[in-house]
Parts: structure tokens; sequence; C-alpha cells
């Protein structure tokens, strides 16, 4: 959106992350390394309608990820996490994490709950803290660093992945005591997205393999009397459904070179993929052949012009 008003080329290079507001004219925006004008430590917030940036936060170190709630804005930097007040943009929070390349956190965003999951200072390890109640918790979630963290809408419970990608590890958020074991494949994969559905009943992972796989999180607390006997690998839930669905172009740029396509769920049947060609295909999922099936496709991306479809 900002890019399709860029009449003087101020966004010349691009960015490495852009944030709405929610239903405001505001956007939160990092730069890129091919920015000249917007470094990559710095934090900018928009208003779209006055076209024009209203406030800053420098950082000494590169911005990795931004995630933004009514209330508070989290700035996640390469060996530390910020919370800030989205009103005055105040720093309230410091969080020392491990090495965090990728950025990875999660919020939730119930505007009555406030969950932050966030790295610990050890690799593999999560950290969670409630600030309705002020309670913190930490565990090792995976033997690996973590690339990548999710949560439900409440903040009841989260999923995570390690560099590996080869298996998404459910949480509860109260106890960080693990509840489903979820095998996406066996060859490494690096995940680009993973997401709850409305009712926390179901997940959907994505990845660079350019697969979707969705599970349901039924309640496993019953196990059969065997099954402590049998290996770990049989003791995985496997997918419900699974789709690969390969990009129409190629990207090489150095922000999108290790991702794969981004995937919500609706409902228990229906779910939203996003791919870096423009592309957005709305899917139903079909439990009784565990496949996902592409029921409508809409393009947002000229790829000839590189131009934005609205």
């Amino acid at each position: 959106m900002l890019i399709n008003r860029d009449d003087d080329q101020k966004f010349l290079g691009g960015f490495s992350i852009i944030r709405p507001v929610f239903s405001t004219p505001l956007y939160c925006f990092v730069g890129s390394a091919s920015n000249p004008r917007y470094p990559l430590n710095t934090v900018y917030f928009w208003d779209d309608r006055l076209s024009q940036s209203i406030a800053e936060i420098h950082f000494r170190s590169e911005v990795k990820n931004v995630l933004i709630r009514r209330d508070r804005a989290v700035i996640v930097l390469p060996t530390l996490t910020y919370v800030y007040m989205l009103n005055s943009l105040k720093a309230v929070s410091c969080i020392e994490t491990c090495e965090n390349e990728k950025g990875a956190s999660a919020i939730s965003y119930d505007k009555d709950i406030f969950v932050l999951l966030s790295l610990s200072t050890e690799p593999g390890t999560i950290r969670m803290e409630n600030y309705s109640n002020e309670e913190i918790k930490v565990a090792q979630i995976h033997e690996n660093p973590i690339y990548i963290v999710a949560v439900d809408f409440i903040g009841s419970i989260g999923a995570s992945a390690s560099e590996q990608g080869t298996i998404i590890r459910v949480f509860d958020c109260t106890t960080l005591e693990v509840l489903h074991e979820l095998r996406r494949g066996t060859s490494p994969a690096q995940i680009s997205s993973i997401g709850f559905s409305p009712q926390s009943n179901m997940l959907v992972v994505s990845s660079n393999k350019s697969t979707i796989h969705v599970w349901k999180l039924e309640n496993k607390k019953q196990k059969g009397m065997f099954s402590k006997y049998l290996p770990g690998y049989f003791q995985f839930t496997r997918s419900v459904g699974k789709l690969s669905l390969k990009s129409e172009i190629e990207w090489t740029c150095p922000f999108t070179e290790d991702l794969g396509p981004k995937a919500v769920i609706l409902n228990e049947s229906e779910l939203l993929v996003a791919c870096l060609d423009g592309n957005l295909h709305k899917c139903y999922i079909d439990t009784q052949t565990s496949k996902i099936i592409v029921k409508d496709t809409k393009v947002f991306f000229d790829i000839n012009t590189g131009s934005i479809l609205l």
C-alpha cells in the first residue's frame, strides 16, 4: 500500500517489515539494506493520511521483527526484545534473549489479555510473560535453536518450530507444558508461518518447501496402553490435510529467500494461503482424503509490471 503511493520515490529500496496498526491510517515499518532513506535500525510510524512519518524509534542494532497490538508495540532486536506503550511509545519492558536472527516472537491480540512469547537466554527455550497477571514462565521446548513462534488470539496455547523444521510443538502458555508434537516431515525445512484457528482447535503450518499442513489439536491425555513402548516417531500427531503449492516465480531478494507461503485458518474447513508471487488462494480441507484443495485464486501482484493490483 505504501509503495503504491510512492510518487516521489521516497520509499526507494523497499522495506524489511511493514505492519498496519489495526483499522487506522497508521503503518509501522522498517527499511531495508538497500533503502538509502530508511535504515534497518529504526522503526517508523507512518500516517498514511498525512503521507509522513509521525514518530521514530532508533536502536543501535538491526530490527528483526515488530508486533503491534492496540495498546502495545513489541520490537525484536538480535538479543533484546522491547515492549512499548503504543500511545506514548514509552518502553515498559526490556527482555534479554539468545541470538534471535529471525525475530521469533509472538503476542496475543485479546484486548484484556497480553501474553508475550519470546526467546529466553538459552537456545531452544521459550519465555512466556502474561502482562495481565504478571506471570513469567521459562521452559525448554526444542533441542535446537527456535526459528518461529506463534500464539492463539487469547494467549492460551502457543506453538513453535526449531531450525530443523521437522516437528512443531504445541504448548500450554500457562505452564509451558508440551501438549502436542506435530510432525511436518523428516527432511529439514524453514517454517514460514504457524497459525491457530479462531477456536484454537486447529493449526496450520507452511514452509519453504511450498507445503501447507493442517492438524486438529485433539485431546491426547488418554493414550493407548502400548504407546509408551513405541518409538518416538510413531507417537507424533500427523496432519489431517496437506497441500503442495509451488510459487509461479522464484525470488532472489535476501529478505525472502528462505520464505514459503503464509497460511491462516478461517474455520474448520477453509483457509487462505498467500504466496510470494502475489497469488492468494482460498482452500478447503477434505478430511476424508487428508488433502487441502484450492477452491479459488486471486492475483494481487502483476509479475510482468511489478505493480500491485487493487
